[in-house]
This record gives structure tokens, C-alpha cells and sequence, in this order.
């Protein structure tokens, strides 16, 4: 009985305890009345990109409008992508075509969504699939991928217009048909 009573008490234990992690970081309460919207609203302000060749790709999204010095007037298409992730490499060659024929106007930037990833091993990969458009690395890309309706299934793609306004959202593989269907206006 004593053996029983042991088992039931460390069973119960184990379930009060089994959501604790001292490693955790303890849930904030925001005791205002700010709106999941609004907070997102603030979150989507300025992004300060660092590309593969050390340069840095400044924007600003907020209201579903990008802004950037260095991409205006052009149609922008943001990649979150993974070099890990099979659709994301099937995407490239698209990506490459259509960036090498329509760079007058376009402008596409893969947002590598790996942490930590070893800048050798992304050239080799970069270098393998002949990758023609910038990507970008670092820790504002996950800041930048929580702003993006929390973007959490690779690749994903957020389209813009020429004027800076939002166009389409897509999850998984961009078609080139439909991206080129934008582009050939």
C-alpha cells in the first residue's frame, strides 16, 4: 500500500510540475488595454538587414506599407526561407530568373530564418544554387519574421507594390506565373 501511495504522490508530482522550467522565462501580463493589433502595429517599425556580402538593407514596414530608400520605386518580394528546407530550394532557380530578368524593377531578399547559421557553409550553399538576389542573416531577421504575423512555416513571402503597399502574402512555394503576373505590368 505504502509502495502505491508512493507512485500515485510522484505521478501528481510530475503533472503539477511538468509545465515548470526554471530556464523559462515568466509570462508578462500587459495590464493595459493595448490590442494584440496595436502591439503588432509597434512592433512593425524599422529593420536594419546585414546581407551575406556586409552590406545593410534598411526598411520600414508599418500599416502594411515598406518603405526604403534603397529599394523605392521597385516591386519587393521578402523571403523567409531556410537552406534546409526542400521547397525553399526549388524556389531558388525561379527566384534567379526572375530577379536576373525583371532587376530593373525588382528587388527580392531571402530572409535566412536559421539561427546561428555558419556564414562558410550559406556561401557554399549560395555559391551551389547560384543565389543572384541578397539574403540576409542575424538576429533582425527573427525580430522581423515575430512583426510578420509570426511567420513559423518555411519558405513564406510577403509582396510589395512599386508605390511600397502590400500585395500578397505567400506560404510555401511562390509560383512564378503569379509572381511574374505583378511583375510584367
Amino acid at each position: 500500500m505504502k509502495k502505491l501511495s508512493l507512485i500515485f504522490i510522484s505521478a501528481l508530482a510530475v503533472l503539477v510540475f511538468a509545465g515548470c522550467n526554471s530556464n523559462d522565462e515568466a509570462a508578462k501580463v500587459i495590464e493595459d488595454n493595448t490590442s494584440f493589433e496595436e502591439l503588432k502595429k509597434q512592433s512593425n517599425k524599422t529593420y536594419k538587414l546585414k546581407t551575406t556580402d556586409g552590406k545593410t538593407i534598411t526598411l520600414t514596414v508599418e500599416n502594411d506599407v515598406l518603405t526604403s530608400e534603397q529599394l523605392k520605386g521597385k516591386y519587393v518580394l521578402l523571403n523567409f526561407w531556410a537552406t534546409w528546407c526542400p521547397p525553399c530550394i526549388k524556389e531558388m532557380p525561379v527566384f534567379n530568373k526572375l530577379y536576373d530578368k525583371y532587376q530593373d524593377k525588382f528587388e527580392l531578399i531571402g530572409i535566412l530564418f536559421e539561427k546561428d547559421k555558419d556564414l562558410e557553409e550559406l556561401a557554399l550553399f549560395m555559391e551551389e544554387h547560384n543565389i543572384k538576389f541578397p539574403v540576409v542573416t542575424g538576429d533582425e531577421n527573427f525580430r522581423m519574421a515575430k512583426a510578420f504575423d509570426d511567420v513559423n512555416k518555411i519558405p513564406e513571402s510577403f509582396l510589395y507594390g512599386t508605390d511600397g503597399r502590400f500585395l500578397k502574402k505567400y506560404i510555401g512555394e511562390v509560383g512564378e506565373k503569379d509572381l511574374e503576373s505583378y511583375l510584367s505590368k
